[in-house]
């Protein structure tokens, strides 16, 4: 029980960068990318490039949630295609299956998904001067990993990052992480009512598994840490979060932010979309319940940048 309820001290992951020193090299790793979207993944979910022929001023990669796919940020993606920016949207490992039972989620490991951001940050490199990193929920984790691990980031923007989980807030965070990571696997439905009948985007998994969970929060616990260590490598870092967010802790994000001021980060960015509004923790997938894009939308074009 005491090795449950101590602080997690948790092994770094320290980015092994090697950026794309050109546009062709930046595609020949996009193609590897690509290459791991097998017939086993839905056509809609496969890694996403929009480009623009040629490298341009600025690159924004674009990480999707837990249990999603690049599907989710498909729309907000084509906003910043638009206006003049290369958009690089990763398929996070083990999701976009066809088979939405699929139980590959529950393999997915920190290590992983560090290693995968980096790959995925080295293409983008390539593809502009510029780069901009976001992410929502699990993929909010992997854009604050990036913003603190890696200088070639010139903006981190976190939505409703799981730094940890709104049902075992703050001091829970630690024994939830330690628990999920050593006990076996077990599979939650999103909701236990309907199943796999979920409502909303049909090409996301119905269910998530505790792995994936602590895999996120270990994450986060290794950017919290390298972050009391020395300041974010980034220029800018902001902070997106849901009033009322039923799955992440808003409270423990805040507190990084916190950290990362008192280590002197260049920039620092927070907004909270109002409880009142009653959205949904996914407030970037137009056909999410509770999505109101027209709202949404806006504001994170804005926190995005031009």
């Amino acid at each position: 029980m005491f090795l449950l309820a101590r602080p997690l001290a948790p092994a770094g992951f320290p980015s092994g960068r090697h950026p794309a020193r050109s546009y062709d090299g930046a595609l020949r790793l996009v193609d590897s990318l690509r290459a791991a979207d097998g017939p086993e993944i839905s056509t809609e979910c496969g890694t996403t490039l929009m480009t623009h022929g040629a490298r341009t001023n600025r690159v924004i990669v674009m990480f999707h949630g837990l249990t999603n796919c690049p599907a989710q940020f498909d729309s907000l993606g084509r906003m910043s295609f638009a206006r003049g920016a290369n958009v690089l949207i990763p398929r996070l490992p083990r999701h976009g299956f066809a088979d939405r039972m699929t139980t590959e989620l529950a393999q997915i490991n920190a290590r992983e998904l560090c290693a995968f951001t980096d790959r995925v940050l080295d293409a983008a490199c390539g593809l502009g001067d510029s780069v901009t990193v976001v992410g929502l929920s699990i993929g909010g984790v992997l854009a604050g990993w990036a913003g603190q691990q890696r200088a070639d980031v010139d903006r981190a923007v976190m939505i409703a990052p799981i730094f940890g989980v709104a049902r075992a807030p703050g001091l829970w965070t630690a024994p939830v992480t330690r628990l999920a990571l050593t006990a076996p696997n077990q599979f939650v439905w999103w909701d236990d009512k309907r199943k796999q009948d979920l409502a909303g985007p049909k090409h996301v998994y119905p269910r998530f598994s505790t792995r994936s969970v602590a895999a996120t929060l270990y994450v986060g616990a290794i950017t919290r840490a390298a972050a009391e260590q020395r300041r974010a490598a980034c220029r800018t870092l902001v902070l997106v979060t849901v009033g009322g967010d039923e799955a992440a802790d808003n409270k423990l994000a805040a507190e990084l932010m916190r950290l990362w001021r008192k280590r002197g980060a260049h920039e620092l960015i927070e907004y909270e979309f109002p409880a009142a509004l009653h959205l949904n923790h996914d407030v970037v997938d137009p056909e999410q319940v509770g999505g109101n894009p027209a709202l949404t939308y806006p504001v994170l074009m804005r926190l995005i940048g031009p």
